[in-house]
């Protein structure tokens, strides 16, 4: 026999509108507002005066602190009411006074899975944050920006729309992201933003043996050694035999605001 489905919990005073859908044990906040045709999935925790709007969905095992507001219209004149699309992943934490704007024209803004976005923290229209990415107190991702997996964006960071962060970078506090930032990186600055060396301990968190590490470690010198032909540094290292390498290569070929300088 299969278990009694969870039981979904709804604060009086909370606004769930008619065409808004609530999944199995659910638990809907103080103050809440949430409008169709939101869709909110399974064992979700939803906080006080959190607003869900516009053609937004959420994964299960979300939690959505005080304050939050995902879907809103996007930041941008170009916009004319297209029902365009948020997607959030399963088992996000997103904390108090978050920002998530649907996309504008055709396409959607997207949160992975096992995303973190800490206080006030934002991410604008059409972008994408994959998973496992942080993103701490404040930092903000602008239009159609693209963060890669277990990024971490410190406080106050901002990336520049159309930039690309890839997988596990570090953006320090305060940065701002101007330029392509290649996977494994670390970087710090604004105004000029610069490249600081390998994510090391991020390479090892994530169990990197040493032998790619130390190639990692190698092509992104290199890369940043040779900046004048950083397009033949990417040719050599598309012949690693590390998919790691290999994947640095593949960011530099599809860049489309350049690298930051060392």
């Amino acid at each position: 026999m299969s278990p009694a489905p969870l039981e979904t919990a709804i604060h009086p005073t909370a606004v769930v509108m008619p065409g808004a859908t609530i999944g199995e044990g659910c638990e809907i906040g103080p103050y809440c507002v949430i409008e169709p045709p939101v869709s909110i999935g399974n064992g979700c925790k939803i906080g006080p005066h959190v607003h869900l709007l516009g053609h937004t969905t959420i994964g299960k095992d979300c939690t959505i602190r005080s304050g939050a507001v995902i879907g809103g219209e996007p930041q941008d004149d170009d916009y004319h009411g297209e029902a365009t699309r948020v997607v959030v992943g399963d088992n996000c934490q997103i904390h108090e006074h978050v920002t998530i704007h649907r996309a504008t024209g055709e396409g959607e803004t997207v949160i992975g899975n096992n995303v973190r976005m800490m206080a006030g923290s934002h991410v604008g229209h059409n972008a994408r944050v994959d998973d496992y990415a942080v993103l701490v107190n404040n930092s903000a991702v602008g239009g159609h920006a693209h963060i890669g997996e277990r990024v971490i964006l410190s406080g106050q960071s901002a990336v520049h729309q159309f930039c690309k962060v890839g997988r596990l970078t570090m953006v320090a506090g305060s940065c701002m992201v101007t330029r392509d930032v290649p996977p494994f990186s670390i970087v710090t600055g604004a105004h000029p933003l610069r490249w600081r060396g390998t994510n090391k301990i991020g390479l090892q968190r994530n169990d990197f043996e040493s032998d790619e590490r130390d190639a990692v470690r190698s092509a992104l010198s290199k890369l940043f050694v040779s900046e004048i032909n950083r397009d033949g540094v990417a040719d050599e290292l598309a012949q690693s035999d590390y998919d790691s390498v290999v994947e640095i290569a593949q960011f530099v070929r599809s860049s489309t605001r350049g690298l930051p300088n060392k």
